[in-house]
C-alpha cells in the first residue's frame, strides 16, 4: 500500500527543515548571507530532448517506462537561493538544502521525451556546496525481469560517455528511488 502524497510531501519538508537546521548549526558564523537579484539561466542547449546520447547501446542499462506519465511533460523552473528549496516536476523532486547554493540560480527540471526514465536538471555543471537529494518515482516503469531493490540513480558522464551509478536508496513500497549528488547533469534510473 502506498503512502498518501501529502504524507510524502510532509516527510520531504521535514527532511528539508532538518537539513537547514544542520547546515546553520554547522556553518562558521551560524548565519546565511543574503543574495542579490542576480540569477543564472540555463541555455536552451542544456535541455536534452532525446534519449541518452543517441547511442542505443548506452541506453540498454536504463530502466524503461511502461507508459509515459503526462505529468512529466514540459519544464519546471524555480529560483532557488542559499536558503534552499524543493523543485517538483510531476511526482519527482529535487531537494536543495540550505547552504547548497551561494547565489540564487534558476533551476530547470524536465523529463526528456524518451522510453526510459531519464531526468534533466539544469543548468548543467551547477556545483553544490553540500549534497542535494534527487527523488524520482518509477511507478510507471517496466519492471519485468528487473530486481527492483537493485535499481540505481545514475548520471551521464560526458567525459567517459557512460552512465555512472551513485549511492541510492530504493523505496519499493512507494516506487521511489533516492540519490544524492553535488552537481547537475542528466540523470536516469539504472537497472
Amino acid at each position: 500500500m502506498k503512502k498518501p502524497k501529502s504524507l510524502r510531501l510532509l516527510s520531504l519538508l521535514l527532511l528539508l527543515a532538518l537539513a537547514t537546521v544542520l547546515h546553520v548549526g554547522c556553518s562558521q558564523d551560524g548565519g546565511l548571507s543574503p543574495v542579490g537579484p542576480e540569477k543564472i539561466v540555463a541555455p536552451p542547449s542544456a535541455l536534452i530532448t532525446t534519449a541518452g546520447d543517441g547511442d542505443d547501446d548506452d541506453d540498454s542499462e536504463l530502466l524503461s517506462a511502461a507508459t509515459r506519465d503526462p505529468d512529466d511533460e514540459g519544464i519546471t523552473t524555480a529560483l532557488i537561493g542559499p536558503l534552499g528549496g524543493v523543485v517538483m516536476h510531476g511526482d519527482h523532486r529535487v531537494i536543495i538544502p540550505a547552504g547548497a547554493l551561494s547565489q540564487t540560480v534558476e533551476i530547470s527540471f524536465s523529463v526528456p521525451d524518451s522510453d526510459t526514465l531519464m531526468f534533466d536538471l539544469a543548468p548543467h555543471g551547477t556545483q553544490f556546496n553540500v549534497p542535494i537529494i534527487l527523488e524520482f518515482e518509477y511507478d510507471n516503469a517496466d519492471l519485468a525481469g528487473v530486481n527492483e531493490s537493485a535499481l540505481q540513480v545514475g548520471y551521464y558522464n560526458d567525459s567517459t560517455g557512460a552512465w555512472d551509478s551513485m549511492p541510492t536508496t530504493v523505496d519499493t513500497v512507494n516506487d521511489v528511488i533516492i540519490g544524492q549528488t553535488t552537481h547537475f547533469s542528466r540523470y536516469a534510473i539504472l537497472r
